[in-house]
């Protein structure tokens, strides 16, 4: 049985690592090769495509067009860290004031109020485009990337996390602070964050992934393409040119890769809590 789960969990991992191994792979194979044993991406691929893992030839192809060639990408990937950093310092901000008030202060409607919390977090994103929408045009920033800030700040997964690992802190700990004269911030701010970091940590991983990669708010709420951040500019490159799309698709993967494996336990620790507590 032992050898058996090591199989299929053997099998699994290397289902799920495959695509990357894949598409780092062909980041060093150029254009020729490329259309020699793929074909035209922009005509289909026929069926009987070997995936070749080892180039005939390596070439540095693709990151010179990447890096030097074609600069559109360095400046969509400085739009995104832009915007995935703002969205970010906001919402946890948001969720740790969000979350400190529902586990830790009483106050009419409040069950109601986090009922309505996470109801907003089981729906889908597409749901709410519209209601954004009609509240980024009457603030009148439709258009601006304030229009996809303010509301990618304000996050119901991020108050229901923090609320839950709030509320496993215990009394004795804000007892103290009281005894101590600490205020309400100031219980929040020397007791309550730092027992709190692994899940801060996990909410700024979650958070930053889900903005880097964000595609249809940018296409709703930004006016022109030249806006756009760089998830919306790899569905937008030229098929013809594959070693460009592999090499940026790769990089593009590179940011949110490293911060998961930094901080894979904190990412455990809280989808632990958000889950079971």
């Amino acid at each position: 049985m032992r050898i058996a789960k090591y199989i299929f969990l053997g099998t699994m991992a290397f289902a799920a690592l495959f695509p990357l191994v894949f598409l780092g792979a062909n980041t060093f194979i150029g254009g020729d090769e490329f259309s020699r044993y793929y074909g035209s991406l922009s005509a289909g691929l026929t069926g009987h495509n070997p995936l070749r893992l080892i180039p005939d030839w390596i070439t540095l192809e693709g990151y010179q067009r990447v890096f030097y060639s074609r600069p559109h990408y360095l400046v969509r990937l400085w739009y995104s860290i832009f915007l995935s950093v703002a969205i970010l310092a906001g919402q946890l901000v948001m969720s740790a004031l969000g979350g400190y008030a529902f586990s830790r202060f009483r106050f009419p409607g409040r069950e109601v109020l986090f009922f309505i919390i996470v109801l907003i977090m089981m729906m889908p994103l597409q749901v709410t485009l519209v209601p954004n929408l009609l509240v980024v045009d009457a603030l009148r920033i439709h258009g601006t990337y304030a229009a996809l800030i303010l509301p990618g700040m304000f996050s119901a997964f991020g108050i229901f996390l923090m609320r839950q690992v709030m509320k496993a802190l215990p009394n004795s700990l804000f007892e103290s602070a009281r005894l101590d004269g600490a205020s309400s911030f100031g219980a929040l701010w020397r007791v309550c964050l730092p027992n709190c970091k692994h899940a801060l940590a996990a909410l700024a991983v979650l958070n930053f992934a889900d903005s880097w990669n964000m595609v249809e708010q940018p296409l709703v709420f930004l006016r022109y393409a030249v806006q756009y951040p760089l998830a919306v500019y790899l569905v937008q490159l030229d098929v013809l040119r594959p070693e460009v799309v592999f090499t940026a698709g790769l990089l593009s993967v590179l940011p949110v890769l490293m911060l998961f494996l930094w901080f894979k336990d904190e990412i455990a620790f809280g989808i632990e809590y958000s889950v079971v507590k």
